[in-house]
């Protein structure tokens, strides 16, 4: 007998879109304060905040393209646990040298912060 999953897929997108919905509210947020403070951490904080939130969105596109005839079969905790896991793996990515984005915002932003 098949369970029937009370969450469907396009409440997970929904809540999904929302969330990164969230996160890029909290960049401009972030930005507008580095601006308005001139303060070089909090510029470079929401520049990796933006890099953070770009990767994962790559991440989660890239996943997509994936054909689905693997080993484990694709199910709602799979879902959850691969959004978590590029969740993670975006934040992991932004720290230090992360992948030039924030570094390259930085560059750019900086020079309207004055």
């Amino acid at each position: 007998m098949m369970k029937i999953n009370p969450i469907s897929s396009a409440t997970v997108n929904k809540a999904a879109y929302e969330k990164t919905k969230v996160k890029d509210d909290s960049f401009q947020k972030s930005f507008e304060k580095a601006k308005e403070s001139k303060d070089d951490k909090k510029l470079m904080d929401a520049c990796r905040q933006f890099e953070t939130v770009f990767v994962n969105m790559m991440m989660k596109n890239m996943r997509n393209t994936i054909q689905e005839d693997g080993i484990i079969k694709k199910s709602y905790g799979r879902e959850i646990f691969e959004g978590m896991l590029d969740e993670k793996l975006a934040e992991e990515s932004s720290k230090g040298q992360g992948i030039g984005l924030a570094k390259n915002m930085y560059e750019q932003l900086s020079k309207y912060k004055k």
